[in-house]
């Protein structure tokens, strides 16, 4: 079947003509490819790992070539791990009891970000209490603090790389395809960071609901900053002796 149209075509200086008019034909074709990349039929997975290693088959699929739809999916990907990692460390530090106004702001990522942020003194001032607790815990690994602001920032940062291109001259289309060689940069900068805390440090927090009753005070009195690290590592150098022996008694 055929029928008129109108087409809306750019011209050579950018200008849209609007009077061009076309007969178009209209009619099926089924064009037939295989492409052996196994990633890309395995089912989807929801967790800040999978959406990590993701990425990663992204860039080898790539193999340094620098494609433009690579970087694109690439940063989803990564973009996507940044936004389940805010969530995990929420959950964490909730210890797995959001509430239902908590879990509806999760739903979208200005509302996680914002929480976080409103979470993130609570979360520095918790991982400086298990700091403390590790370091009077011979065999316990070092812990480090993750930069929720970075994370933010560099969400961001991927979105551009996401969406609709207002000015493609400045984006895809960009001389020297400065815009792409960023992206790259960007991603392996994130990848690396993300190595950093997770592979090569440990990022963990001490469960509020695990602590023995008279460490849960120091806790609770340190987190609402009625005392100070030299106080609160004073008061668990002492009451040391008698958890010890109350834990052998136990046994």
């Amino acid at each position: 079947m055929s029928v008129p149209i109108t087409l809306l075509v750019i011209i050579g200086n950018g200008e849209i003509s609007r009077t061009t008019q076309f007969v178009v034909s209209y009619f099926h074709c089924k064009v037939c490819f295989h492409m052996n990349i196994p990633f890309l039929e395995s089912a989807r997975g929801v967790s800040f790992d999978w959406h990590i290693v993701q990425t990663m088959k992204w860039l080898e699929f790539d193999g340094g070539r620098r494609l433009d739809s690579t970087l694109v999916y690439a940063a989803v990907e990564l973009r996507a791990a940044i936004e389940r990692y805010i969530f995990e460390l929420l959950y964490l530090l909730k210890e797995g009891n959001l509430s239902p106004s908590e879990q509806s702001r999760c739903r979208s990522i200005t509302g996680m970000f914002t929480l976080m942020k409103e979470t993130d003194p609570f979360y520095r001032k918790t991982i400086e209490f298990t700091k403390l607790v590790v370091s009077l815990s011979p065999g316990l690994p070092e812990v480090t603090m993750v930069d929720t602001a970075y994370l933010n920032r560099k969400w961001r940062d991927l979105s551009e790389y996401c969406h609709m291109q207002f000015h493609p001259e400045e984006t895809f289309t960009s001389i020297g395809r400065k815009f792409q060689e960023a992206g790259f940069v960007l991603i392996h900068e994130v990848l690396e960071k993300f190595k950093k805390w997770k592979v090569e440090s440990n990022c963990a927090i001490l469960a509020r609901s695990s602590l023995p009753e008279e460490v849960k005070d120091v806790y609770d009195r340190f987190i609402r900053e009625e005392i100070d690290p030299g106080q609160a590592r004073r008061m668990l150098i002492l009451m040391e002796p008698v958890l010890q022996a109350r834990l052998n008694s136990r046994q």
